[in-house]
């Protein structure tokens, strides 16, 4: 297992990823993009997209169906962690599926009231699109640095 930081070479492979699974495509402006391997293969994808100085969105972690049961959901939800505590930002928050909340927790991320005016405005906007577009419940978790 290694992980590697996505170059612009890669990025039409990560958006064919995200395509297929209905989520948002990614870009390089703004996003640290990392794909894990599995030996020499392409085997997931995830993304830290900053939304500001002081915040960033830990999302599209996406394993392929071949490579599930490694962990590798894991190590790369961990790279991007440290990623973001090297950045030195202040509050990174994640979007996932309902069932997955117990998996986030292991990093330190947890609910909270999505409605306190500190929430991060893209955040909310893209929290409110996931409800509207997914079939399966969505939380807002928030991970705070320092």
């Amino acid at each position: 297992m290694s992980i590697k930081r996505v170059t612009p070479a890669e990025l039409t492979w990560v958006n064919q990823q995200y395509e297929h699974i209905g989520f948002q495509p990614s870009t390089l402006d703004n996003e640290i993009i990392a794909i894990v391997m599995s030996q020499d293969d392409d085997a997931g994808v995830g993304r830290l997209v900053k939304l500001n100085d002081h915040e960033a969105e830990l999302g599209g972690i996406y394993i392929l169906n071949e490579f599930r049961g490694q962990s590798l959901a894991h190590e790369i939800v961990a790279f991007l962690v440290e990623e973001s505590k090297r950045l030195g930002l202040e509050t990174v928050y994640c979007i996932p599926f309902e069932e997955l909340q117990h998996f986030y927790k292991k990093f330190g991320f947890h609910e909270f009231d999505v409605s306190a005016p500190t929430v991060e405005p893209k955040i909310l906007a893209k929290y409110h699109w996931c409800l509207e577009r997914y079939d399966k419940k969505v939380l807002l978790l928030k991970l705070n640095h320092g």
